[in-house]
């Protein structure tokens, strides 16, 4: 199955916007933010900072419900109340929360409208980051990040609140590991499309993508590389989901033993923030042990700056502290340092769309 994709499908604009540009747009976000925010008296900031729990538990909700595939034109409350079987009470103050973020639109009527994000949010919708909702409103990752505190961790919120890590727990939750692959999937394909534009791919014929889950992004890279072969390689019970596409092979494996050997590209695209150090520099052994001259290995992950910004990679390491013991975001220097001790060198740094940074590694 081709993955013809295009930015209005997986982003929602027209065209994919250069990274200098998407970043410059982030940073005006950014300081409005902050404008915003200082406006604020005390008590008003501490209490939106507890009153954001809402978000979360509103958009689930919502979802769970029906809401965005029902809300397809201006409707009454009431009518789409008794199209989602919900208590119109309920309903209405749910919705007027969700106005104040632009999820969906109440007039002065009282009839509550779709936004763009209402269509993106729909379960047949081509970006797929409705799978983000079913994943994130799981309750092994909200008690997960209930259970994050400062203490010193012995194995981390999330086997504290579910009895075992985040992988091993998902070994015997298959439902939720495909909840989980999909809000993956969702993002790799957002991932495509940055890596095919901020990466120079020429000469590349074959690319492996290392923990690629089910194939979603490699797929939607091979469509934008019609010259390229690629393989995926993630666990047996992953790999039983891959996605199929002419020219790519899904390979049952696990990255801390072994990876295939032979290949021009590899990725590890949102991999190497699942673990602390030790385990990262195991993966990356396992990579430059396969790689020959010629080689390179390409690592996605959000960058930590040296100023935390009101932006998704602050809130990925944080969700990162609830969801595994170690895992982390890290800059260029931490990645070129955990490279120098496996005999990788740190060529170059792109920025990608997307917001997160592709470093390219070849051997030493």
């Amino acid at each position: 199955m081709g993955r013809d994709l295009t930015p209005q499908d997986v982003l929602g604009v027209p065209m994919l916007p250069p990274a200098g540009v998407a970043a410059a747009g982030n940073r005006v976000r950014e300081r409005l933010g902050r404008v915003h925010r200082s406006m604020a008296p005390p008590p008003v900031t501490i209490l939106e900072g507890l009153f954001g729990l809402l978000d979360h538990r509103v958009l689930v909700a919502l979802c769970e419900a029906g809401v965005p595939e029902a809300l397809t034109r201006p409707i009454s409350i009431t009518d789409l109340a008794q199209r989602v079987d919900a208590d119109p009470e309920i309903l209405e103050r749910l919705l007027r929360f969700a106005a104040t973020r632009g999820w969906v639109r109440v007039d002065r009527r009282g009839r509550v409208k779709p936004t763009r994000v209402t269509e993106f949010l729909r379960l047949d919708h081509p970006g797929r980051w409705r799978n983000w909702v079913e994943f994130a409103g799981g309750a092994e990752v909200v008690s997960a990040v209930q259970a994050l505190d400062v203490r010193p961790a012995t194995g981390g919120a999330f086997a504290a609140a579910n009895g075992a890590p985040f992988f091993d727990w998902m070994v015997d939750h298959p439902d939720r590991w495909a909840a989980f692959d999909g809000a993956m999937a969702a993002g790799g394909q957002m991932h495509a499309l940055g890596l095919a534009a901020a990466v120079d791919w020429t000469g590349t014929r074959t690319i492996c993508d290392v923990g690629g889950g089910t194939g979603d992004l490699l797929a939607t890279l091979l469509e934008l590389l019609p010259e390229a072969d690629g393989t995926v390689l993630d666990l047996p019970q992953v790999i039983e989901r891959a996605t199929q596409h002419p020219r790519l092979t899904a390979m049952a494996g696990d990255a801390f033993e072994q990876v295939p050997a032979g290949f021009h590209t590899y990725l590890l695209v949102n991999v190497l923030h699942d673990w602390n150090d030790d385990a990262a520099a195991r993966i990356l052994v396992c990579v430059a042990t396969a790689m020959g001259a010629g080689s390179r290995l390409i690592v996605v992950d959000s960058e930590r700056t040296a100023q935390p910004r009101a932006d998704i990679a602050t809130s990925a390491d944080v969700l990162m502290a609830a969801l595994t013991p170690g895992g982390k975001e890290r800059d260029a220097d931490a990645f070129a340092e955990l490279g120098r001790g496996v005999g990788l060198v740190l060529d170059r740094t792109a920025r990608l769309t997307s917001g997160d940074v592709a470093h390219q590694f070849s051997l030493a």
